[in-house]
């Protein structure tokens, strides 16, 4: 791992400010910076939890902050590269189930001519890496054969490898997402208008931030759309009623107690409202006072019926009636007792008590009517007879018959007659009850009903029954007059207010006036009603305004100023000093180019080209030659792609197309450097190129302690209509003597086999890519053995140190001998005219050459200057 991925945070000011944000966003700052991902649903419902508990001002233990140091950290950028990719199906005109493996080194040179499939393994890469200038990828459409377009690409994260089974429209491995590719494409699109493709850590973290945001004000804002009100709907002809706009002011603020307290419709204002009502209800005022002067007239007479029975039937009658039955008693008891006295010799018992009394009285009648009407009661003269009995008196009977009248008629017979007459007119007095249809009818006037009112008749009727037997005032059945007392005073009090209302009503400006308390009453009727609906109405406000405060919580205003801010300091003046730097290390100085920025709301910045010093406002490419303008993208590209300082590979698909020697060496010293830190993958069909970077590569390991950068150079063939193809053996790279005893121990071999097998096609193409191959080779040898590497093509640098010497080694029969062959095996090289057919070289006049040139090569270098 790279001292950059070991050890390079970003410190500044950003924690203090994410430490000053709200609870709750602090808690998803945290979890994002441990988890490394957003929220999943478990998640994102707790942190809306605490939002709520936030707006709410309550504590709870889920709340945390971010500790100091700890964004910093998370900050470290991992290594990441592309090891190679394999099982290549669908991808353009490349070999069904290619691989290719970049090596393990910093810098990758991917050689091939043109249509040897680089463009489609570019393209591949840009597809895996989720680049902005990515093309669709096509299959081959020269083949038959058809293949679903899918590729396997192995990827190292800090060692660790990480497999990636690719298909077209498949997201980018997230690590993959910081690796850029450069092409022509992409080099027009630095020309024109384009967003920076990297975030600065900051900047994404407050877009991971604000993303959070976002879901969790969803969230807030779905809840607060389920807070559907069941208030029912407050009655129309109500709405200028005071209590309307209490309802309409109603808010989560109002207490529980007031709504109650307000809600009050006691039965005293529901008896009003009725009143009023029926009294609005009157068609006929002028005959409803008449009805009411009648039933003034009805309640007195029942006030005065009641009060009949009430003082007749009350405890003093009951007391008089009592003491008259027991004076009665008291009297008939003394006469008793002194009649048994008197008669106790009689010959015949009870004489003198209430049987024998009534005889007695009876036979007074009957002796002063009809027996001796002229004489006084009892007659006993001589000769008289006892209207008893009808004998005549003896003188003992007669004496007997004068002694009972005698009694009879003394004092306390008497009295005690009195006394009984007296009681029997008191009972007889005793107030009699009134019909119960009479009864019935006259309570129902006083809003009794039936059942009630025939309870009461029973009971004074059974009162009544004791009044009668003279019972005492305490054994009787006690009667509550109160209820029907209260009764007539009411329904007297109420007609008198009806009769005063329905006078006053006739009056100007009285009905609305009482139709207006009426509706105010029903108004406060209806909220009596509803209490429970309102009470439910005032929690869902409450919810609601928590709703409201917690979504508040989750504005993005503070996350994307601070994100607009970070941009211009982070994105736009990072972007200019980089772009004037990798200009100048790119050997653009010269050009009047600058990048002119605009921002577009939200941390985007939009980075232009523009001509510095310009008479007129034209865009660079029109003015700027083809190889500027590339120079110009590139470090633009290199400008907006390092300022993220991620670990991600490099991916260049011919960088130095157009270029001039200067800008060539310029580019390729570039990406050298490039390759300290991270990947460096290079495509190109230019031999010139491989010449630079080993040149540029041998420069750099030439300087005193130079970290060692190792490199890759591969080759790509096409055969037919295939491509894709690596060369197993990089014939036209390697050593001129390591590739000749290639040649002569694998490639000749391989030639006779397929002239043995008479496959004329097949040793066509095998024998004149050969041929091609030793003509490179004749060529490299010119540059390696008999030049002993002093100069060298597409290098400028002349390498003399230790080496001038071996050139002297050179004669006219070597150059002669080179000269024939390179002349004899240019045609398979380069173009020829059409008048010369391309005969294959005999194999065996082909492996003459072969061995005397390696014969050569061993006689030249034991050559002693």
């Amino acid at each position: 791992m790279s001292s950059l991925a070991n050890g390079v945070v970003y410190v500044d000011d950003f924690e203090k400010w994410l430490s000053e944000r709200g609870r709750w966003l602090q808690t998803a700052a945290k979890k994002l910076i441990e988890q490394k991902r957003p929220p999943n649903a478990e998640e994102l419902a707790e942190l809306v939890r605490l939002c709520k508990l936030e707006a709410a001002k309550q504590q709870d233990p889920g709340f945390a902050n971010v500790a100091p140091g700890s964004f910093s950290a998370a900050t470290v950028r991992p290594v990441v590269r592309v090891e190679g990719v394999s099982q290549v199906f669908g991808v353009n005109a490349i070999k069904p189930g290619a691989s290719l493996q970049f090596g393990a080194g910093g810098l990758t040179v991917i050689y091939g001519q043109n249509g040897s499939g680089k463009s489609g393994y570019a393209r591949l890469l840009k597809q895996l890496c989720g680049s902005r200038s990515k093309d669709e990828i096509r299959p081959n459409v020269f083949s038959d054969e058809e293949h679903a377009c899918s590729a396997q690409c192995r990827i190292t994260i800090d060692g660790t490898p990480r497999d990636i089974n690719w298909q077209p429209n498949a997201e980018p491995h997230p690590q993959l997402k910081h690796a850029q590719v450069f092409d022509s494409k992409a080099a027009s699109q630095y020309m024109g208008k384009t967003e920076s493709s990297y975030e600065p850590s900051s900047m994404r973290f407050i877009t991971l931030l604000i993303q959070v945001s976002d879901k969790v004000s969803a969230e807030l804002a779905s809840e607060k759309a389920k807070l559907v009100s069941s208030l029912p709907q407050f009655p129309a002809d109500l709405a200028d009623t005071a209590g309307k706009g209490w309802l309409a002011s109603l808010k989560a603020s109002v207490s529980a107690e007031k709504i109650e307290a307000y809600c009050q419709f006691p039965k005293e204002l529901d008896e009003e409202r009725i009143k009023a009502e029926g009294l609005l209800a009157e068609k006929d005022i002028a005959g409803r006072l008449v009805s009411i002067g009648k039933e003034k007239v009805a309640t007195d007479s029942i006030r005065q019926a009641m009060r009949t029975l009430k003082e007749g039937l009350s405890d003093e009658k009951a007391a008089a009636l009592f003491k008259s039955k027991s004076d009665a008693a008291v009297a008939r008891k003394a006469a008793n007792d002194v009649a048994q006295q008197a008669f106790a010799n009689a010959p015949l018992q009870g004489v003198g008590e209430a049987a024998w009394m009534l005889m007695w009285e009876q036979a007074r009648n009957y002796s002063v009517a009809n027996a001796y009407p002229a004489h006084e009661f009892p007659v006993t003269s001589d000769g008289a007879h006892c209207v008893l009995c009808q004998q005549v008196l003896t003188a003992d009977a007669a004496s007997r018959l004068k002694s009972f009248e005698s009694f009879v008629t003394a004092g306390l017979e008497t009295a005690a007659k009195t006394k009984e007459s007296a009681n029997a007119a008191l009972v007889a007095e005793i107030v009699q009850l009134p019909s119960i249809e009479d009864w019935i009818s006259r309570l129902a006037q006083l809003q009794f009903d039936e059942l009630v009112a025939r309870s009461w008749y029973e009971s004074l009727k059974s009162r009544r029954a004791q009044f009668v037997e003279c019972a005492a005032a305490v054994d009787l059945l006690r009667f509550d007059w109160e209820a029907i007392d209260n009764a007539l005073e009411k329904r007297a009090a109420d007609l008198l207010v009806e009769e005063a209302d329905l006078t006053q009503l006739q009056q100007d400006g009285k009905r609305q006036e009482l139709e207006t308390r009426v509706r105010q009453l029903k108004a406060l009727q209806w909220l009596s009603e509803n209490k429970p609906a309102i009470l439910a109405e005032r929690q869902r406000l409450a919810s609601m305004e928590l709703l409201d405060k917690a979504a508040r919580l989750t504005a993005t205003n503070a996350l994307t100023t601070k994100r607009n801010e970070l941009a211009k300091t982070e994105l736009d003046a990072g972007y200019q000093a980089r772009f004037a730097a990798e200009l100048k290390m790119l050997g653009g100085s010269r050009l009047p180019v600058a990048p002119q920025s605009k921002a577009q709301g939200k941390g985007v910045i939009t980075f232009g080209l523009t001509l510095v010093g310009a008479r007129v406002n034209h865009s660079p490419e029109v003015v700027l030659s083809e190889g500027e303008a590339r120079i110009v993208a590139l470090a633009a590209f290199l400008a907006d792609t390092t300022g993220s300082n991620q670990l991600a590979p490099f991916i260049f698909d011919d960088p130095i197309s157009s270029l001039d020697q200067d800008f060539e060496e310029r580019v390729v010293a570039r990406l050298v450097e490039l390759a300290k830190t991270r990947q460096v993958i290079i495509f190109t069909h230019r031999l010139s190129l491989i010449a630079l970077v080993e040149s540029a590569l041998k420069k750099h390991a030439e300087n005193p302690g130079s970290q060692k950068i190792n490199h890759t150079v591969l080759s790509l063939r096409r055969l037919n209509k295939v491509a894709g193809i690596l060369a197993q053996h990089n014939l036209r790279d390697a050593r001129p003597d390591k590739a000749i005893n290639v040649i002569r121990d694998q490639v000749i071999p391989q030639l006779k086999k397929l002239q043995a097998q008479a496959d004329a096609d097949g040793y066509d193409l095998a024998v004149k890519s050969a041929c091609s191959d030793f003509r490179i080779i004749l060529e490299r040898t010119v540059e390696f053995i008999l030049l002993h590497d002093v100069v060298a093509r597409f290098r400028r640098d002349v390498m003399t140190k230790g080496k001038l010497r071996g050139v002297a080694k050179v004669t006219a029969v070597d150059c002669d001998y080179l000269d024939r062959l390179m002349t004899t095996y240019s045609m398979y090289e380069h173009s020829q005219a059409d008048e010369l057919p391309q005969v294959p070289v005999e194999l065996d006049v082909f492996e003459q050459d072969v061995l005397e040139l390696v014969t050569w090569m061993d006689e030249f270098k034991g050559r002693v200057v």
